[in-house]
């Protein structure tokens, strides 16, 4: 072998070994040493800081009350400073008492007069059978008079009828009671109104001075007089005495007594509320009569 060839071959194994070395030196650092992590991070921005700063009144001291509070007020507000109402609000209304208005049910002796009550006439004649409230000539035949608490009925002319409504209350179901004192005339009568209406009619209980009795329903658009049944009184003060005459309004029923006696039920629904009131008449005759008292109760 030439001398050139042996160093080539020298040369070939120096290298070999070398990286035999290295390759072994790089194996044992991996299992030593544990690697390093490189972190990249993005750089923030600094935040916005936004500086405020008080004012010399909002940095001043509470302020501590040294006196009480005023006392509220014990007047409400004019009207120029009340609260003005939501919208859709309706207050009540103040209802003042009417010193006017009469009462509901009661027993009038007449002691305060007969402002309280309306009065007509009724001409029943078949030629007229109307209905009057202001005619002198009829009121020149009928005298009405209050002496000493009773009412005194004259009337000198036949088929008057003269009648007085208690005016400030209306009633549904009703109670009322009417004396009457006969002075002679043997065709006199007395009647009682219940549910009476200016405009419909009214019912009417007639009692005649023998104490025969007829219940009607007045159809008063049309003007007629509606039977509705009659009967007699078992018991009654005949002639020159006193009578007491009782008609009860409730619902459907009209109910009849004579001296506090039952008489009869009648059933009629045409009529359902109404004003109450009395009725002195002279069918036949001349009438004098006296009415003392009358009353209004519950049934």
């Amino acid at each position: 072998m030439n001398k050139k060839a042996f160093i080539s071959l020298m040369m070939i194994a120096l290298a070999l070994t070398l990286l035999v070395s290295a390759c072994g030196n790089s194996k044992g650092a991996a299992t030593t040493e544990p690697p390093q992590v490189i972190i990249i991070t993005a750089t923030p921005e600094s935040p916005q800081v936004i500086i405020i700063t008080a004012t010399s009144e909002e940095m001043a001291p509470p302020i501590v009350a040294t006196e009480p509070p005023a006392a509220p007020p014990t007047e409400p507000p004019d009207a120029a400073t009340r609260p003005t109402p939501p919208f859709g609000y309706e207050p009540t209304p103040f209802i003042a008492e009417d010193s006017a208005q009469g009462e509901r049910y009661f027993l009038d002796e007449f002691d305060n007069g007969l402002d309280q009550y309306d009065h007509f006439i009724y001409d029943i004649t078949v030629k007229v059978n109307k209905i009057f409230k202001e005619n002198e000539e009829l009121e020149k035949k009928i005298k009405v008079e209050l002496e000493d608490g009773t009412i005194e009925f004259n009337i000198e002319r036949y088929y008057l009828n003269y009648y007085m409504i208690y005016r400030p209350q209306v009633y549904e179901d009703v109670k009322i009671s009417v004396e009457v004192e006969n002075l002679g005339f043997p065709a006199s009568q007395a009647a009682l109104v219940c549910r009476y209406d200016e405009e419909l009619g009214w019912y009417e209980l007639i009692v005649s001075n023998t104490g025969r009795w007829r219940l009607y329903y007045f159809d008063k658009p049309l003007v007629k007089w509606n039977f509705l049944s009659d009967g007699g009184a078992e018991k009654f003060h005949y002639g020159k005495d006193t009578n007491k005459y009782t008609l009860e309004c409730k619902g459907k029923e009209l109910s009849v007594y004579i001296n506090d006696v039952f008489s009869q039920t009648v059933t009629n629904k045409n009529l359902k509320k109404g004003k109450v009131g009395f009725s002195i008449q002279a069918p036949k005759s001349w009438t004098i009569m006296n009415v003392p008292w009358f009353e209004v109760s519950e049934p």
